[in-house]
């Protein structure tokens, strides 16, 4: 059986021309940004430290898809996004929905409450 990953599945698009409009997006109306997980684990030119740190800790191999790439390698999953999915050999359960991410105000509480899902999953994790 194949081992788990984390999935994040950011509710935006792969690009550099896109990544410099989100950016923006973020600073000029921070209310209306559709991507609660790219606010939470990304500054205006880099990933925060503490997030890279993090994921760097996780017991699991973690993969990263912009809303196309996702819809292209999981065509029958139709979820909100953002989203943070536990994939287990194609099978996949949700770990932090879109919904609560929306209510995560930093990288503490997002690692907070993923660790909580993988702790409910059954995967231990060093934090």
């Amino acid at each position: 059986m194949p081992r788990p990953k984390l999935v994040f599945v950011y509710n935006a698009e792969a690009g550099l021309i896109n990544g410099m409009m989100d950016s923006l997006h973020k600073v000029i109306s921070p209310g209306t940004y559709e991507c609660a997980l790219c606010a939470i684990t990304h500054g205006f030119f880099t990933v925060d430290k503490a997030w890279r740190a993090y994921l760097k800790s996780l017991p699991v191999e973690a993969v990263f898809f912009h809303r196309t790439d996702f819809a292209e390698a999981y065509p029958a999953a139709h979820l909100a996004l953002p989203v943070i999915l536990l994939d287990r050999g194609g099978a996949l359960s949700e770990l932090v929905s879109s919904q609560q991410m929306k209510t995560l105000a930093d990288v503490n509480g997002l690692s907070s409450a993923l660790d909580a899902a993988l702790a409910s999953a059954e995967i231990r994790t060093g934090s």
